[in-house]
């Protein structure tokens, strides 16, 4: 399996579509489009971080598709496997600092109000 198949299948394993991992990642679908298309080419050191940040995994995974010093070969996910909790997150990193602590505290006041 090579970069464009584990990207791929990164991508259809956290359940997004192509543009939300292009939005996501700061880059255009066409971009994206270019690293998981048929004629294939690899991202720059800064795009791949960006990608893998995203998908929740590392670099090494989807260039060599090992996990850092486990060698294995399965996906990885550093994410939720739920779908939404895993969207969440995402989003959330990347808040800026302040926004970040609006969301807990408004999550700590929803969550008191449940009780």
């Amino acid at each position: 399996m090579n970069f464009r198949e584990r990207l791929r299948e990164q991508i259809d394993y956290c359940g997004f579509l192509d543009k939300e991992v292009a939005s996501m990642a700061g880059i255009s679908k066409r971009t994206i489009d270019s690293y998981v298309g048929a004629e294939s080419c690899m991202p720059s050191a800064e795009i791949a971080v960006r990608i893998a940040k995203v998908l929740g995994v590392t670099v090494e995974y989807l260039v060599t598709g090992e996990k850092e010093s486990l060698n294995s070969k399965e996906p990885v996910s550093l994410l939720p496997s739920e779908p939404k909790t895993r969207s969440l997150l995402l989003h959330f990193s990347n808040l800026s600092e302040h926004d970040k602590d609006l969301l807990i505290s408004f999550a700590e006041t929803m969550e008191k109000s449940k009780r």
